[in-house]
This record gives structure tokens, C-alpha cells and sequence, in this order.
């Protein structure tokens, strides 16, 4: 049984919710080791502040099959000094980006994400391009 080694990122199910092949493609290859994916409850949040209410249940069935990790306080200290960082380097970083990178740097993942520009202080790999960072 492996370990969680990527966080998909809102951009991950915005793409699946549209038929991209390619990251369904991604998530699929996956399928034999779900242990080593998670998405962030900061995801899950982003998600459904976009999503119709004729979607939430199914979305809500979908997500749960998920490890939706929490944003724990030393997560929560890490996105602030992530987006102090970056301000220094003339670099907005929103904070809900800011808490689910620092969960991902916190525990060595990468961010699974289409747009990888969100991620600066992150290892990222773009689903949409087959899985390349």
C-alpha cells in the first residue's frame, strides 16, 4: 500500500465535470493505487463555491470517494508565510491557494493542478498535458 504523493488541486475536477479526457485519462492510470491521491477540504471548497446546486450531490458523492486531507495549524502558519514570501517577490498568491500548497509542501506532495502558475513555491504537474510538470 503506497502513500499519498499528489494533491489534485479545483482545477483537476473542473476538468473531469467537463470531460477532459486527458486528466481523466491521468486520474484513471491511478486508479490501482487510490491511496496515493488526495484533494484538500480548501479544494472542496472551491469547488462547490462555483458549482450549480443541481450538481452538488452528485459532486458531493464523487469527492467523498476521495482523502480529502485538513488544513491543520501549522498549515495554516506555512500559507502565510508563503504568501509573505512571495508578496516580497511581487507575487499575489490567494490564500486559498496559499493553504492548499502549503498542505502539499507540509508533506512533500506535488499539486496536481492545470494551472501550475498558482504554485510557485510547489511542485506541480499539469494533468492536462499528460502528467509532464
Amino acid at each position: 500500500m503506497g502513500s499519498i504523493v499528489y494533491l489534485l488541486d479545483t482545477t483537476v475536477f473542473i476538468d473531469v465535470s467537463r470531460g477532459s479526457q486527458t486528466v481523466i485519462d491521468w486520474l484513471m492510470a491511478r486508479a490501482d493505487e487510490p491511496e496515493t491521491i488526495a484533494t484538500s477540504v480548501v479544494a472542496v471548497a472551491e469547488y462547490f463555491s462555483g458549482l450549480p446546486r443541481d450538481k452538488r450531490d452528485q459532486a458531493r458523492e464523487y469527492l467523498s470517494a476521495f482523502n480529502v486531507l485538513p488544513v491543520t495549524f501549522e498549515d495554516a502558519v506555512r500559507a502565510g508565510e508563503i504568501r509573505w514570501d512571495c508578496a516580497r517577490k511581487g507575487i499575489t498568491i490567494a490564500v486559498a491557494d496559499a493553504l492548499h500548497g502549503a498542505i502539499a509542501v507540509r508533506r512533500g506532495l506535488t499539486v496536481v493542478t492545470s494551472n501550475p502558475a498558482h504554485f510557485p513555491f510547489a511542485p506541480t504537474l499539469d494533468p492536462r498535458k499528460g502528467g509532464r510538470p
